[in-house]
């Protein structure tokens, strides 16, 4: 009997061990992003600053947080994301969580800093590299004038209303605008450095930069563009030049084009913490390239926006979390002076799509209203729908949607809309969906958790939907896997042979490749 008793106590204690086992692992909650304060600083010799880590989600368990500088010599960082600037120069200041996940902050040393101050009105000439300029009022580069920007250059505009309607600063174009960053010192539009915060994403601090219908040729290359989406009132300079309207308030986007004969290039850029659309292309022949787009969109809003008017090539662009769509592709606003022209959108890689929008209407592509479309090589990933095109707004019978790689991960969205409707992202994907087009060609998942692309490094099966903030950790280059092979190189494009000439420098556009998405394998 006592023998039996020992037994049954020995057991009831191995069991109330286990279930504190088991209390543990419930409890730890895994780290989804890792951000800084900063992506990049401009920095004097003996200047301090601190960087802050921001975790996602809040409550995740953090065991350990290390600091390094990828130069000690131009810059140090201590254990608490202090760092001092020593010598001219650059350097990365990285943050190792957990010892897994990572965020990088570009810090630029530099003795002789050019500040200007009260920035306003209209402006020409040269922003000199690494330059902090102090925008106070609306600006704009008159027609027949040119303003270049050189790397590390930031544009800081003030958030303070200009009028009792609440008007916010614009950057009105009707000249050249070039900005000429580099991948190590990007050229940043932004807000002052104390309202670079998460509160701060979608509250639309600024407008944005608009491209009038004189605006003969832009480049976007190594630039920043956050924080914009300002709504227009009667004294805005979009509405005042008949570009937006002011009836009831448009939200601004971060980059507008509207000269059918214009020339612009976007590439090896960020546009984030939009209020709608990052890019909005109402005009020109158009590349855009290499771009990351993540954070876009409050309570609509697209990354790519285009309608008639735009030819346009663009690929190899990194599109996470839009809250619609990653493209919007239509022939709206035609007339015989804005005629349609093509679009090919190929080879970029499309993540949660869709899903922050209260509603079923985002997804990923959408193309609609005449549109001469190309879509090909695109990798659609845990997006809330495929390739959308509306029977009750059809795209010109030319367009083309198929060689396109299409995979849901398990994981549903947290909107109770989501909720309601049971919907995961293949419920998005499979065929019979209404609207949702498909390729014959197309490689497609048969069920959730089908058809994993096999990124390097990224949560398929995990990443909430919802989430909107890029994790610098996460590598969307291809392992092997199935979406390594199956797209097609034999399609062509508007500027891979020809160009794109501005400012004596010509552009190309990427072939397409024989890979689905942005990234090749390593």
């Amino acid at each position: 009997m006592k023998k039996m008793i020992l037994s049954l106590m020995s057991l009831a204690i191995i069991c109330v061990l286990l279930l504190q086992a088991c209390s543990k692992d419930d409890l730890t909650i895994a780290i989804q992003t890792v951000t800084l304060s900063a992506n990049t600083l401009t920095m004097k010799p003996g200047d301090l600053q601190k960087l802050t880590v921001t975790i996602a989600p809040t409550k995740a368990n953090v065991e350990s947080t290390d600091w390094s500088s990828s130069d000690n010599n131009v810059a140090t960082v201590d254990a608490d994301g202090n760092i001092s600037a020593v010598n001219e120069g650059n350097a990365n200041i990285t943050v190792l969580v957990n010892k897994a996940q990572t965020a990088v902050c570009v810090v630029t040393v530099k003795k002789d800093i050019v500040v200007m101050n009260d920035v306003k009105g209209d402006v020409e000439g040269i922003w000199e590299k690494n330059a902090i300029v102090n925008v106070t009022g609306q600006i704009r580069v008159a027609e027949g004038k040119t303003l270049t920007i050189q790397e590390g250059a930031q544009i800081i505009f003030s958030t303070t209303a200009l009028d009792e309607s609440n008007t916010k600063i614009e950057f009105l174009v009707d000249g050249n605008l070039y900005c000429y960053g580099s991948n190590t010192n990007k050229i940043r539009f932004t807000v002052p450095e104390t309202e670079r915060t998460t509160a701060n994403k979608y509250t639309r601090l600024w407008g944005g930069i608009i491209g009038s219908t004189k605006c003969p040729a832009m480049v976007l290359d190594n630039v920043i563009v956050e924080y914009t989406g300002a709504i227009t009132t009667k004294s805005s300079p979009s509405v005042v030049n008949g570009l937006f309207k002011a009836d009831g308030g448009e939200g601004m986007v971060a980059f507008n084009t509207n000269n059918v004969d214009g020339k612009y290039v976007i590439t090896n850029s960020t546009f984030r913490y939009t209020g709608e659309d990052a890019l909005y292309l109402m005009g020109g022949n158009c590349i855009v390239a290499n771009n990351i787009f993540y954070a876009v969109g409050a309570t609509g809003g697209e990354a790519i926006n285009v309608k008639a008017g735009v030819a346009l090539d663009a690929t190899r662009n990194l599109i996470y979390s839009p809250n619609t769509n990653g493209f919007k592709l239509s022939g709206s606003g035609v007339s015989a002076t804005r005629p349609i022209k093509t679009i090919n959108a190929y080879n970029n890689t499309i993540i949660n799509a869709g899903w922050r929008r209260d509603g079923l209407k985002g997804g990923s592509i959408w193309a609609e209203k005449g549109v001469i479309a190309n879509v090909f090589n695109n990798l659609l990933v845990n997006c809330l729908f495929g390739i959308k095109n509306s029977s009750a707004s059809l795209a010109d019978e030319q367009s083309v949607f198929n060689y396109n790689f299409l995979a849901s991960g398990i994981q549903k969205s947290s909107l109770t809309i989501h909720q309601a409707a049971n919907q995961t992202a293949y419920d998005g994907f499979k065929t019979g969906v209404v609207d949702v087009v498909y390729g014959t060609n197309d490689k497609a998942g048969q069920a959730v958790g089908d058809n994993d692309p096999k990124f390097v490094n990224f949560p398929f099966n995990t990443n909430p939907l919802v989430n909107d903030e890029l994790d610098s950790s996460w590598d969307f280059t291809l392992t092997d896997g199935p979406a390594l092979t199956g797209a097609t190189t034999t399609r062509t494009v508007l500027f891979s042979s020809t160009g794109i000439v501005i400012n004596g420098k010509t552009y190309t556009s990427a072939l397409p490749a024989s890979y689905f998405g942005a990234f090749n394998k390593k």
